[in-house]
């Protein structure tokens, strides 16, 4: 009886609903793995490469619909994953937690992160648990869709007094925990996090950036207009104004020179030696100078000085100085930036063979988070 119930509320295919799109992105991701099984992949490379591409979007897809599910059943109570403002910005990608899972995968079966062979042995136990624990996630939501699903439905229903909901509700908490646990602990494994320090670094240089604006905004140099309709001009006004603010007006912030140079921000410590050389030099200008020198940077227009030679705490060149000026060539300074990484994991390495025998023989490269494939694990999909 009950499997002729389970047949008659089986979904349909242009059923909208969460259950409904979960049931049919899983049965359409065991139907790859299946295929994948089926075939030596070292024989038809073309076509294992194929199925493991469709594989990746397979999964990419029943965690973006399961997560949708966390978040209607869970609410305030996920876990918590403050610590993805520490990630590089490239890392955060829409497809992060398939190559997650596909991680722990590779793991679990027991291989190895390239040049990262001890993170990856105090990994294995966490990233078999999401392994398993996932696994049991998507049975339990499977069996739901057969109970309780109500076609083309916005919101769950589910029986809050039916024993499978309460064991799918716990489940969802363990895994939405194992999961966040091991997603720190892979990009931590597989790119530079940023320390406590280095956040903080970072977010009271984003206060000085703020600071700095609204100061402009007070004295005129920049008007609400050009904020209110995003002019270009302030992204060039806007730092060079901040460097000014962060030398001279706020000595004790982000940009004292006084610190030792390991607790400058990555952002300016190449710079180091040129700032204190600038802030010497600004210290030196008279108020009203520096309000001629911060006009300028944010007008880009000559500003004649009023003030008489001899009188201002910077003078004019000598006419020797000026000859001897004018026979030196200057070199153009270009500063070079190492483009982001487009993607976490782009290519796999060796085609999948049999997926029984995947990933015992995988090892994701840390330099360019590359995972290199060899075979899948039947037994997690």
């Amino acid at each position: 009886m009950d499997t002729f119930r389970k047949w008659l509320n089986k979904p349909k295919a242009d059923d909208k609903s969460l259950l409904a799109r979960f049931y049919h992105a899983d049965r359409s991701l065991t139907a790859v793995a299946s295929e994948l099984d089926s075939f030596d992949g070292r024989a038809e490379p073309d076509r294992c490469s194929r199925l493991v591409s469709r594989l990746r979007q397979g999964q990419d897809k029943v965690l973006s619909i399961t997560n949708l599910i966390m978040e209607e059943l869970l609410g305030d109570e996920r876990h918590p994953r403050a610590f993805r403002a520490k990630f590089p910005e490239e890392v955060l990608q829409e497809n992060l937690a398939g190559q997650l899972w596909f991680g722990a995968e590779c793991l679990a079966a027991g291989s190895s992160i390239m040049h990262r062979e001890q993170e990856s042995k105090e990994m294995r136990p966490l990233a078999q648990a999401v392994t398993k624990s996932l696994g049991n996630v998507r049975s339990l939501l499977r069996d739901q869709c057969l109970r309780n699903n109500v076609p083309n439905s916005k919101t769950l229903h589910l029986d809050i007094n039916d024993s499978n909901t309460e064991q799918l509700y716990e489940s969802l908490k363990i895994f939405d925990r194992l999961f966040a646990e091991f997603e720190l602990r892979y990009v931590s494994a597989m790119v530079q996090v940023k320390t406590k320090d280095e956040y903080e670094m970072q977010e009271m240089i984003c206060v000085l950036f703020s600071e700095t604006l609204h100061r402009a905004l007070k004295l005129g140099l920049i008007d609400q207009d050009k904020v209110d309709t995003f002019d270009p001009a302030l992204m060039f006004s806007i730092p060079r104004l901040a460097i000014i603010t962060g030398l001279v007006v706020f000595p004790k912030g982000p940009l004292n020179m006084d610190m030792p140079a390991d607790q400058l921000s990555e952002m300016f410590r190449p710079f180091r030696t040129i700032l204190i050389k600038i802030r010497d030099l600004l210290r030196a200008l008279s108020k009203s100078e520096l309000q001629q020198l911060e006009k300028l940077l944010c007008t880009n227009e000559d500003i004649q000085l009023t003030l008489p030679v001899g009188t201002s705490s910077i003078e004019a060149p000598s006419e020797d100085q000026q000859n001897n000026n004018s026979t030196t060539t200057s070199t153009n300074a270009s500063i070079s930036q190492n483009p982001a990484s487009s993607t976490i994991e782009e290519t796999l390495a060796h085609p999948l063979q049999q997926r029984n025998n995947n990933l015992s023989g995988t090892s994701p490269n840390a330099t360019t988070w590359e995972t290199q494939v060899s075979t899948a694990n039947p037994s997690t999909l």
